[in-house]
């Protein structure tokens, strides 16, 4: 076995996750009149709940296998997410443009929120921009995980 593939199945089983979910986002935002109703907001919540998390998993997986460990601490998912926007001499490239990292701290920022408050407390106002650019953030993750994906496959050989 190559010694990353592992890694490479993770990652392109997460995409797919994260592809289903983007589908889901488009079904409930579809049914969407108006404005949301308390269990629509509710739904969109966990969808970009789970965006994220499937992201960390990715994340967690390239720093147990390439990094050398996941960051500890009380702040380890600001400091993951930081580092998957690293260049790591003679090791990886960064995942991430600034671009996409700056994007995607606003989802792990959301998730923070969605699992420290009730359900009934989502403010569809600080999530409808999230939903808006989800899936053009999507797409360029999916590009930019391709791209390490095909950075890890060529070291390996």
């Amino acid at each position: 076995m190559a010694k990353f593939e592992g890694l490479i199945i993770d990652i392109d089983l997460e995409l797919q996750n994260l592809d289903r979910l983007t589908m889901e986002l488009g079904q409930t935002t579809q049914e969407i009149k108006e404005i949301p109703d308390y269990t629509q907001i509710r739904a969109i919540g966990s969808i970009l709940h789970d965006f994220y998390t499937g992201l960390e998993k990715i994340f967690e997986r390239i720093a147990l296998t390439i990094d050398g460990g996941v960051p500890e601490g009380d702040d380890w998912h600001i400091q993951l997410l930081r580092r998957m926007l690293a260049n790591i001499p003679d090791r990886r490239p960064a995942l991430f443009t600034k671009n996409v990292g700056e994007s995607l701290g606003e989802y792990l920022s959301f998730r923070h929120l969605f699992r420290n408050i009730y359900g009934f407390e989502l403010k569809w106002e600080r999530m409808s921009p999230l939903v808006e650019k989800f899936p053009s953030v999507f797409k360029e993750v999916e590009s930019q995980l391709m791209k390490f994906i095909n950075f890890i496959s060529e070291i390996q050989n």
